[in-house]
């Protein structure tokens, strides 16, 4: 009987741990981008996002995101609030393999970093221990399971998050 109750209370915790995260997540998770044709694409700030999960190097992922929207980059992250939101949509749609890249990469010989798109770099969330450069050849950005920042080798495949600005698709694709 004690490990029927036992079991049953073991059941409930989970089933609580489970509702909390799923209500963080929902807290977090960002309204659809209201742009005729990008219906399927997420509003996080000035940006409208969206998870591809075909998994390629950062070059290709950041050429993709060009095609895919006016103005199209790999995502920028300039605040927490963003951060959490696109963690949540990596979430729901890459959980499986949740290192996706972002549009951050690291001028060569430098340990400056900037966004693809151009925006300011001014937040940022790594790991612990990151950036290391590994051998000096780390030089692309991805954000791991936890919603942290790693920089990794451009090669490496991942799942990306495209982002444009809605200025953008409203004016053409200008930034």
């Amino acid at each position: 009987m004690k490990a029927a109750s036992a079991l049953v209370l073991v059941f409930l915790l989970v089933s609580v741990a489970a509702m909390t995260i799923e209500k963080r997540l929902k807290e977090f998770f960002p309204r659809a981008c209201n742009k005729w044709g990008y219906t399927s694409w997420y509003r996080v700030g000035s940006y409208c996002v969206k998870h591809f999960k075909g998994r390629v190097n950062f070059g290709t992922a950041e050429s993709n995101c060009a095609r895919q929207a006016p103005g199209g980059h790999l995502v920028s992250l300039h605040s927490q609030k963003e951060n959490r939101a696109v963690l949540s949509i990596i979430m729901k749609y890459g959980a499986r393999s949740p290192g996706t890249w972002l549009g951050g990469l690291q001028i060569p010989s430098t340990k400056t970093y900037i966004w693809t798109d151009g925006s300011p770099w001014n937040y940022k969330v790594w790991a612990p221990g990151e950036p290391n450069e590994a051998k000096g050849q780390e030089h692309c950005l991805e954000m791991n399971e936890c919603g942290k920042w790693n920089d990794l080798y451009c090669w490496k495949k991942r799942e990306y998050i495209c982002a444009f600005k809605l200025r953008a698709a409203t004016e053409g694709g200008e930034q």
